[in-house]
């Protein structure tokens, strides 16, 4: 079963990252915070010989922050989450789609119990509130000579960030913070139970695999039963969305079949 650190408590909001704050809450690992950083996954690829599994880098600020499929995630200084976690495997890596998923039900969990009460996942691993997006998630799997597969989980979560017409031009599509609805939590400690539960939850997944994750999707699913788009290269792919299959891609009802899709390459929209 599928259990978060539902007893935290997020009272005071605090306007700088600070590492010993963040240390003294950690359970284990290390995390590395930067005032600005390129992009904090690239900075855990460039360091991979000089880390360990489990340890995190957060930022205050990216330069060039980065989502899916290429695009740029947009942070203003010390306004959001920039965090990234490193994990090692010597064995078959999990799919991305069931990775992404897995990951967006943690944090979703996270925020819901900060109290994002009507937080929801567009698939794969976005996160929205009131059809607005809220936080994304980027994946990033290497594989090397050595055997070893490197995971690099990047989480940017929207926190306080102010609306300008500048910033909503780069971000290109709606967007909310957690300010917004009325939640202002203490940046550190929100840093640290986002590292402590995902240690937790991928060790778990490593482990169990997929399969206890699941359940959990109808909860959070944004596009259940909505029409959807899909682009697919240079494909455009139309119909209603039905969940996922037990290994996380998107089922769609289309005019005369029901396909599966998975990939890192989709997007997906409402129609």
């Amino acid at each position: 079963m599928l259990k978060s650190n539902d007893n935290h408590s997020f009272i005071t909001y605090s306007p700088f990252l600070n590492k010993f704050r963040i240390l003294t809450q950690l359970l284990e690992g290390k995390v590395i915070v930067l005032n600005e950083v390129n992009s904090t996954n690239q900075y855990i690829i460039d360091n991979i010989p000089y880390i360990r599994s489990g340890d995190a880098c957060v930022a205050e600020h990216q330069t060039q922050g980065r989502g899916r499929r290429g695009k740029i995630w947009v942070a203003p200084f010390g306004e959001s989450i920039c965090l990234s976690i490193y994990w090692a495997l010597n064995k078959v890596p999990p799919t991305i789609t069931e990775l992404s998923i897995m990951i967006s039900i943690v944090v979703a969990r996270v925020l819901k119990n900060l109290g994002a009460s009507q937080i929801k996942i567009k698939w794969p691993n976005d996160l929205y509130i009131d059809g607005k997006k809220l936080a994304g998630i980027l994946i990033e799997i290497i594989t090397r000579t050595n055997n070893i597969t490197h995971i690099i989980i990047g989480i940017g979560i929207n926190l306080s960030m102010r609306a300008s017409i500048a910033l909503n031009n780069k971000i290109g599509k709606d967007w909310i913070n957690l300010k917004d609805i009325g939640i202002t939590p203490d940046r550190n400690i929100l840093v640290a139970t986002l590292i402590n539960t995902l240690h937790k939850k991928l060790k778990d997944f490593m482990r169990l695999g997929f399969d206890p994750f699941i359940s959990y999707w109808k909860i959070f699913d944004y596009l259940y039963n909505k029409p959807v788009k899909l682009l697919i290269g240079n494909r455009i792919i139309c119909g209603t969305a039905l969940g996922i299959n037990m290994h996380g891609a998107l089922i769609v009802d289309q005019l005369n079949s029901t396909e599966h899709y998975s990939g890192d390459n989709i997007s997906v929209g409402l129609s």
